[in-house]
């Protein structure tokens, strides 16, 4: 992880579940995640429908320029990149694995800028999914929260899978070049990385994402 942000609330979540697959939403406090509050948000699908925004942080909102309350988390991506990252969100939540991405985002003036996201399930509640999670710019640029991004770009993946000790990832990987440095060894956690190439890949026994 390239930000201290998702690094720290990766680390909140994982000492919260203990044990477990993950933690109750109930437990989530956000006095122990102030710090990044305003980076952070719960997503939430009941039943088969869409993902959705139930809560998101001040910062996040005035970084695309609008309340995201209620708001569709595929709404943000490009719409090549949408079903994706549907499908991302719904593996996540049905499969408790931890799922960081790199994304572009471009602005309404066509200005870019860079972002990490982390995506953390919750335990399920009856017909109700949820995750918490964080966006981070990486570099913020003078003009973010004044030029909104108005479309997201997926750049790269990495699904981790908690259940597994940590490793390195030598022999994982199928990025080349500098984007392979997003990812970085977690505490009880395997990394897997993979590229969207018209799908989705999980290695070594995981899951595939058609």
């Amino acid at each position: 992880m390239r930000h201290d942000g998702t690094s720290e609330l990766f680390a909140y979540w994982n000492r919260l579940r203990g044990t477990r697959a993950a933690p109750e939403r109930r437990e989530i406090a956000p006095a122990s995640i102030r710090k990044y509050l305003a980076d952070t948000f719960i997503v939430q699908a009941i039943g088969s429908g869409e993902p959705r925004f139930r809560l998101a942080g001040t910062r996040i909102c005035s970084v695309y320029g609008r309340e995201l309350r209620s708001a569709s988390f595929g709404s943000l991506w490009q719409i090549k990149d949408r079903s994706n990252i549907v499908r991302l969100i719904k593996n996540s939540m049905t499969n408790k694995s931890v799922v960081q991405l790199t994304y572009e985002g471009k602005s309404t003036r066509g200005r870019r800028a860079l972002f990490e996201l982390i995506l953390l399930p919750l335990a399920s509640e009856a017909n109700e999914r949820h995750l918490i999670g964080m966006i981070i710019s990486l570099g913020r640029p003078f003009w973010l929260e004044s030029d909104p991004i108005v479309e997201n770009r997926l750049q790269s993946i990495s699904i981790i899978d908690p259940r597994y000790p940590a490793r390195s990832l030598a022999g994982d990987s199928i990025l080349t070049g500098p984007e392979n440095t997003a990812s970085a060894t977690l505490p009880a956690a395997r990394t897997i990385i993979s590229r969207k190439v018209g799908h989705l890949r999980v290695f070594d026994g995981g899951k595939t994402i058609d």
